[in-house]
């Protein structure tokens, strides 16, 4: 490919992205037909979001949801490959982009609903039995480090945005908006392989303390300390089990390590 081609691609690409007009001067009368393209690379990126956030569509409605997602596209020129990705970005930005940012209720929709697509996306991975845990050594328990099933992920919610995600999911109309929490909560979405589909829940308080330690490379013994410091110290080493069993049963856990130690 020549090198001029290349400069030519290169600044039709900027074009696209960021406006700039570089490539005006390589076009008759000035490229009369570029907004063509201008408008159809937007309306292209404003239609994935709009296939990734149907339940913030509906919250904002058309006309909001268009300005919006318009806006973010032109604040946000695509870095990825597959657009898939491109609508990472959208609940952090619309948590701080007047005038979205003074309605904390759409960061917290858009925030979920991008949780629930990464876990469907997510890479297909075996989750450990119980027979798993029963079979580490007493010695290994304290330093024992855990993996986690890479469609597990988090998001701390202000909003309790699930019902009427869910409606809008099931293609019925909302009962009501999304209520306030007393305080924020954290949700956990995953795939269920074994049913084939995403599932979420609440956190408790400690649960979600648990998790983030371990999640963040901390041990057994680490988590147990987390579980104290919410919970009845001197049952933290049964809350921090019972957490783990329930998470083996729900398939979150796929592999186990101890630095130093073997087993098997």
């Amino acid at each position: 490919m020549s090198g001029g081609l290349v400069r030519i691609q290169d600044l039709f690409q900027d074009r696209l992205l960021t406006g700039a007009a570089g490539i005006d001067g390589h076009l008759a009368a000035g490229g009369p037909f570029m907004k063509v393209y201008d408008h159809a690379y937007v309306a292209r990126l404003m239609e994935i979001l709009g296939e990734d956030y149907p339940a913030l569509h509906t919250l904002l409605g058309d006309d909001g949801f268009a300005e919006a997602t318009e806006a973010y596209v032109r604040a946000h020129p695509s870095t990825f490959r597959s657009a898939r990705w491109f609508g990472g970005a959208l609940a952090d930005w619309l948590g701080r982009t007047a005038p979205w940012s003074d309605v904390p209720v759409l960061t917290d929709m858009a925030a979920f609903e991008w949780a629930l697509g990464l876990a469907f996306d997510a890479p297909d991975a075996e989750a450990l039995g119980m027979d798993a845990l029963a079979a580490v050594p007493p010695e290994a328990w304290p330093v024992l480090t855990f993996e986690f099933h890479p469609s597990l992920n988090t998001r701390v919610l202000g909003h309790d945005v699930a019902p009427f995600q869910q409606a809008v999911a099931k293609e019925e109309d909302p009962e009501a908006a999304p209520e306030a929490f007393d305080a924020p909560v954290t949700v956990a979405a995953w795939r269920d392989d074994a049913e084939t589909m995403v599932r979420f829940r609440e956190l408790a308080a400690d649960e979600a303390a648990c998790l983030g330690c371990l999640v963040n490379g901390g041990d057994f013994q680490a988590m147990c300390e987390a579980a104290a410091e919410l919970g009845d110290g001197d049952e933290a080493a049964v809350r921090a089990a019972s957490l783990l069993a329930h998470w083996v049963q729900a398939g979150w856990i796929i592999g186990l390590d101890a630095p130093g130690i073997s087993w098997g």
